[in-house]
């Protein structure tokens, strides 16, 4: 593709080289430029790409996009603006360098770089329905739960995750550069692929950060779902209206939107709706929610409801026929509910937010033409996702809960759910606080452990460049106004084992925070843990008698709360 056309109807001036010049690829890299590559220099928040521009050129760049205003320093070999020769002279005759390379001018490479990226792929969004899925707490669930319910539905499905991204059902091999949503260089590439193997259906979290900085925002969602709202990230937000506003973001990119409307915030992301909008929740026929639970059933095993669709048809929903394709391209999909529909749905999770993440999947799937019997009966199926609501049982009888739940909202909704299981005796709770990040959430979590559980033991998690005792001690300042039993132990691994050996019969430990991850951050590097083979090694230990018979004991007894 010509870098002519990569820039069309975008705002943009040529500082010096060839408009035409053929690109084969598009990088934000330096190390990655390959000959040919269009390399877009993005200032981030630890390093500027536009310092990298003399690599990426030596690597072979045939052009560099950069920000208005931005020329080179230092002891740079000339300045972009000027075309001055030795610019050329400095770059030209390093090993790979083009011998002529352009450079273009834009006012934000970062926004600008969603746009070229979707243009360089053939915009494979447009070629498959594309539902994102947004909140605070069940992103990961949701979109794990539509994929099972496409692929019981005879779909060719996609999933793009936090977990795990896969492609009709084999996980993909990525180049995964954040935590959060890939990055806009990924997200083309790993669309492409998908549209070029077939794929009809894609789910994928739509992360706050990821909406924040541009990295969805040429993408043509079909639905976006949102699941919740409580504080998160607040450090890279500035405070919740940053953090809000981001994930509306979501909204006025999709076409049709399916909302929590028990969430107290539903009603600003309805406003932010482009199109038709599907509010689910609980015991919602009188206050109009169009797809609904009721009659909810907990018993240790699990959660069991009557998943209902309101008495009249949602207005305003796409409806094309079942030919397969529509005039746009993409496949067919009814985004309307038929009405008074009923089905016995039963769970695995115990748990409230068990609930909502399987109403919210269904009404996404309901909005993109799977049947309302299709999606209860994929329902009631078992679905296992990593690090969520992990339960493993030792010989004498202690559960240990292995969970992701790393904010404030998420443990609160953990500890509940397992305190109100009837088959767990005291409910002992491990779990700690990332450093270099939120700190705002370390006492009330500390609130909320010594609140729920019956003993907590405060660990690290992620302590990244902070000390884990300082972490710690903002943890205890909100656990002691509490009363909650309590005591430290900083190596998460010693955490975990002292919790389960030191246990008795019919106790259940919840072990919080980290859930799938298979690391720890310590300082600046990754470290190898994992909660669930911490877990798992521990209980061996229990079970082997001669270990049962010395397990230790925690300073103090304490009772199981009322």
């Amino acid at each position: 593709m010509k870098l002519r056309d990569l820039l069309h109807e975008i705002n943009h001036r040529f500082v010096r080289g060839d408009e035409n010049a053929p690109i084969s690829g598009i990088a934000i890299d330096s190390r990655l430029v390959k000959r040919g590559d269009l390399f877009v220099a993005i200032a981030g928040r630890e390093a500027d790409g536009h310092e990298f521009i003399p690599q990426a050129v030596e690597n072979g760049a045939a052009a560099i996009l950069v920000a208005n205003g931005w020329a080179f320093g230092g002891d740079a070999p000339g300045d972009l603006s000027s075309g001055d020769a030795s610019y050329d002279r400095g770059f030209g005759g390093a090993s790979g360098a083009s011998a002529s390379f352009s450079v273009v001018s834009v006012p934000d490479t970062r926004v600008i770089l969603s746009k070229i990226v979707n243009r360089f792929h053939g915009e494979p969004s447009r070629k498959f329905t594309l539902v994102g899925v947004t909140g605070t707490n069940g992103k990961t669930s949701v979109a794990t739960l539509i994929n099972h319910i496409w692929v019981k539905a005879g779909r060719r499905t996609g999933l793009l995750g936090t977990i795990e991204n896969y492609c009709l059902g084999e996980v993909m091999e990525v180049r995964r550069t954040t935590p959060t949503n890939p990055d806009c260089v990924e997200l083309g590439d790993i669309m492409s692929r998908m549209a070029d193997r077939g794929v009809d259906y894609l789910v994928m979290e739509a992360t706050s950060m990821g909406l924040k900085m541009g990295r969805v925002g040429s993408c043509d969602f079909d639905v976006a779902v949102f699941t919740n709202l409580s504080p998160e990230h607040l450090d890279d937000h500035g405070g919740m209206e940053d953090y809000k506003a981001s994930k509306i973001k979501l909204f006025e990119l999709a076409k049709s939107a399916v909302v929590n409307a028990d969430d107290p915030a539903s009603g600003e992301f309805i406003a932010h709706a482009k199109g038709s909008v599907i509010r689910y929740g609980v015991n919602g026929g009188a206050s109009g929610c169009d797809l609904y639970a009721e009659g909810l059933e907990y018993s240790p095993d699990g959660v069991s409801f009557d998943l209902v669709s309101r008495e009249t048809e949602i207005e305003g929903m796409p409806d094309v026929p079942d030919a397969g394709f529509s005039e746009s391209g993409k496949p067919a999909r009814r985004g309307d509910i038929p009405a008074g529909e009923r089905a016995r749905v039963n769970l695995s999770t115990p748990a409230p937010f068990a609930v909502y993440n399987a109403l919210a999947a269904a009404a996404a799937c309901v909005a993109t033409g799977v049947s309302f019997k299709d999606v209860a009966a994929a329902l009631n199926e078992p679905v296992e996702i990593p690090g969520r609501y992990e339960v493993v049982t030792s010989e004498d009888g202690v559960a240990v809960v292995v969970d992701y739940a790393h904010t404030e909202k998420a443990l609160e909704n953990l500890l509940e759910a397992v305190r109100s299981n009837p088959s767990y005796g005291r409910l002992i709770s491990v779990f700690g606080c990332g450093g270099d990040r939120d700190p705002g959430k370390r006492a009330p979590m500390g609130e909320i452990s010594g609140r729920l559980a019956d003993y907590t033991i405060i660990t690290s998690d992620n302590p990244r460049t902070e000390d884990p005792a300082a972490i710690i001690a903002r943890i205890e300042e909100g656990i002691k106004p509490t009363g909650g039993a309590y005591e430290t132990e900083p190596d998460r691994a010693k955490a975990v084992e002292r919790a389960i050996l030191s246990a008795k019969s019919g106790d259940v430990v919840v072990v919080a925070g980290k859930g799938h991850e298979d690391y720890q951050i310590i300082g600046r590097e990754k470290v190898h843990l994992d909660d669930r083979e911490t877990a798992e090694a521990a209980l061996k230990r229990r079970n082997a008698d001669e270990n049962r018979k010395v397990a230790a004991r925690f300073p103090h007894e304490f009772s199981e709360q009322a």
